[in-house]
């Protein structure tokens, strides 16, 4: 048994037992302390389930604002105490309590018995996109075994990730339907001849980036890993660098300090074609990289803001340009891959708590915040008819205050039958 599974049990027997001392006690005042004993048991939960930002949460707005909300409304109507009488179900409180007691001895053995710590996540389906990166191809499809996994792809440009299943796929790639055509004929029914055929494997929990580079003549496909697990630190980023260039040499990839450029920081030592080198993690700012062959420079990327928690991918390709005379040349560019990979924001987080109340669980929300002000407003009517009785209890004139005030009565009627007739003035 793990020290985690231990505290578990011992926090969740306090939830427990003060749940229940808050519904048996006949003291208002007992009855909030026990229920805010319970709220810091549930903070605690979310610090074992490493949210600290919901820990806070419960204990500040919870077990806090408006726990003092309650304390307010029960001191303002003195409601401290139940009032008498003779409780019309004597056995429910202790048979609540047994039955508690049972229940926590049954969950007790249950979890203590089975392997509940050797449990493991759901790990996620494989995640995949794709990239064109072939300078004198034109707009390609690709397929996965039978099914098109991306459509219509243009030089530079790349597909949004999709999940797909895990197992051993064939990664197909065809020029795309010409424009203006109504109806594509299916190139895997008709046999077309693929531009690239190549087998993959995926496995779950993956999340990669398949570049499809090279030349026309010789393509091949780049397996980038693509990482978009949280970050530790939250003004971070991840950026990843791919060698695309087809009969290049080894190459480096060099942050450029503005105020010390003759001592550059290696990002990539070396580097060759085909490969993608292992991720970086950079604080967030403004960068300047250069890319090198030897001590040859390539290309360089000039004023790159890099943004938080996203991962980043850059392509050293060739492209197509127009030469002097008119004829194409090939060039070795730097892509940047459109539309950065955001991180996932972590468990408990701001971000992640307000992504799912305002789409999975808003209709839930709303539901448990109107039941919420429906119990407030009848547990305030249940209440008043107690409290009115009560004042109009503390109302109520003794015999003796009676007397006195008979008494004062008759004295001030004899003073004012004893006083003197006030003398009337004689005018002419």
């Amino acid at each position: 048994m793990t020290v985690e599974l231990v505290l578990f049990i011992l926090v969740a027997a306090v939830a427990i037992f003060s749940a229940a001392l808050m519904l048996v006690s006949r003291n208002a005042v007992h009855a909030a302390l026990f229920l805010v004993t319970n709220l810091l048991c549930v903070a605690f939960f979310y610090l074992m389930l490493n949210a600290p930002f919901l820990a806070m949460v419960q204990i500040t707005v919870y077990a806090g604002a408006i726990m003092v909300l309650f304390m307010f409304v029960i001191m303002l109507l003195g409601s401290e105490r139940l009032g008498g009488g003779t409780p019309r179900y004597t056995w429910v409180s202790t048979g609540a309590v047994g039955l508690g007691t049972v229940f926590l001895i049954i969950a007790f053995v249950a979890i203590a018995q089975s392997n509940i710590g050797l449990l493991k996540p759901v790990s996620r389906a494989p995640d995949i996109r794709f990239v064109h990166g072939i300078a004198d191809a034109p707009k390609v499809d690709v397929y996965l075994n039978a099914e098109r996994a991306a459509e219509g792809l243009t030089f530079k440009h790349a597909s949004p990730f999709n999940e797909v299943k895990a197992g051993t796929y064939n990664l197909l790639v065809f020029p795309a339907c010409a424009e203006g055509v109504a109806e594509c004929a299916n190139p895997i029914t008709t046999g077309a001849v693929p531009l690239l055929a190549v087998p993959l494997a995926l496995a779950d929990g993956e999340e990669t980036t398949f570049v499809v580079g090279g030349t026309l003549g010789s393509p091949r496909v780049i397996a980038v890993p693509t990482n978009r697990d949280t970050l530790e630190d939250e003004g971070t980023w991840r950026m990843t660098f791919v060698h695309a260039l087809p009969e290049r040499g080894s190459l480096s990839l060099l942050q450029i300090n503005r105020a010390d450029p003759a001592n550059p920081t290696v990002i990539v030592p070396a580097l060759n074609y085909g490969e993608s080198a292992p991720t970086v993690v950079l604080t967030e700012g403004t960068y300047y990289f250069e890319i090198k062959q030897g001590a040859a420079e390539i290309r360089t990327i000039e004023s790159f803001r890099g943004t938080r928690k996203t991962h980043e991918m850059f392509i050293a390709l060739n492209e197509i340009v127009p030469g002097i005379s008119g004829a194409p040349l090939t060039k070795a560019t730097v892509f940047h891959v459109e539309g950065s990979v955001k991180t996932r924001e972590a468990f408990g987080s701001p971000q992640s708590i307000g992504r799912d109340l305002l789409t999975t669980y808003l209709l839930a929300f709303e539901l448990i915040a109107v039941l919420l002000l429906a119990t407030m407003v009848g547990s305030i009517l249940l209440t008043r008819e107690e409290v009115v009785r009560r004042v109009r209890q503390r109302l109520v004139v003794s015999p003796v205050v009676k007397r006195m005030n008979r008494s004062l009565s008759a004295s001030a009627e004899a003073a004012k039958q004893t006083a003197p007739e006030p003398l009337e003035t004689a005018t002419d």
